[in-house]
């Protein structure tokens, strides 16, 4: 096949094509890179003008790749186009492996390392795994297997279908919170997941670092503006915010990216309860599920299990170019 490697021209063709992956999530799209406060690139594979697999390189002040997954960001590896999805099985994976070979060799052309966070829909990883297969020394992708967890809510009856579901304590927490008068409530307040957050961590014994905290209020601030997300806010009965969580969103999943909750309300239902209302909420929107962002270390993961997430691998691929091997013109 005759491919061409390309930059995206523009944005909005990209989050069409986004829009339209069968790997399309928040994360790719240009209004949520654009609060990523670091430059990228927007690369796309085509053949006859049309394109074929996109990806996402976020790039440090030399211009290169960083490291994946960027701090609040996954999928941004592999796009592939929707007429994939259509292909009977043998065409559609002799045309994704040739897609991304192709696409991996070009980067490999340009750039002195690739990192890519790779979509959990990607179950092809024959193009990292071959990478250099005859030439070794040229440098092989090491694959790591990371988890995340998937809450399928569209098909439940009502929401509290799904809480008949999920794990004991977890609905007990839901119910504790209605009946203390704990309340649920959007905000466009970013102070108070601003300090939220740096009670959690202070808790921890964790000194906020001031370019994660911009990073975070960035992403909450562009979520809020162009509409890919909200901001909950649970209060006590006197009022005062005990915990806060960023859902982000689109056409098909929710995302629970962020969640904070203030030391002194530990033992308070209050955490549960901004997150299941959470979920409610993508429920009420019309989406097929919740992606929980990551199931893993034993505490939170543990947590998210118990709001029916089914762990679900995604990898992150990493390779970067031996000292020893030169690139000539």
């Amino acid at each position: 096949m005759a491919y061409e490697f390309q930059t995206c021209p523009d944005a909005a063709l990209w989050n069409e094509f986004v829009a339209h992956s069968p790997q399309h999530n928040v994360f790719a799209s240009t209004s949520f890179l654009d609060a990523l406060q670091t430059d990228y690139r927007l690369a796309w594979v085509l053949e006859s003008g049309r394109p074929l697999l996109g990806t996402v390189l976020l790039l440090d002040q030399n211009g290169d790749p960083r490291p994946a997954p960027y701090p609040y960001s996954l999928y941004q590896g592999l796009l592939f186009d929707q007429a994939m999805a259509g292909f009977p099985p043998h065409r559609r994976a002799q045309t994704e492996l040739e897609l991304s070979t192709f696409l991996l060799e070009q980067l490999a052309g340009e750039y002195p390392a690739i990192s890519a966070c790779i979509h959990p829909d990607v179950a092809d990883l024959r193009a990292f795994s071959w990478f250099h297969y005859h030439q070794p020394a040229d440098g092989q992708f090491d694959l790591r297997i990371f988890y995340t967890g998937l809450i399928k809510v569209a098909g439940f009856g009502s929401f509290e279908d799904y809480l008949a579901q999920i794990r004991y304590a977890r609905r007990r927490d839901y119910r504790k919170a209605g009946e203390a008068g704990f309340r649920v409530e959007p905000s466009t307040d970013l102070a108070i997941m601003e300090s939220l957050n740096r009670l959690t961590f202070a808790r921890q014994g964790i000194e906020v670092n001031a370019d994660s905290l911009s990073l975070m209020l960035s992403i909450c601030g562009a979520a809020l503006e162009h509409g890919f997300g909200e901001m909950l806010v649970c209060r006590d009965a006197g009022g005062e915010a005990c915990a806060a969580a960023l859902f982000l969103h689109d056409r098909r999943h929710g995302y629970y990216l962020i969640g904070a909750n203030h030391p002194d309300y530990r033992n308070t239902p209050g955490g549960a309860y901004v997150v299941l209302e959470g979920i409610r909420r993508c429920r009420d929107k019309g989406l097929e599920a919740v992606d929980v962002c990551g199931i893993n270390s034993p505490g939170r993961g543990d947590f998210k299990i118990g709001l029916n997430a089914e762990p679900r691998p995604y990898y992150v691929a990493n390779w970067r170019r031996p000292p020893s091997v030169t690139i000539t013109a």
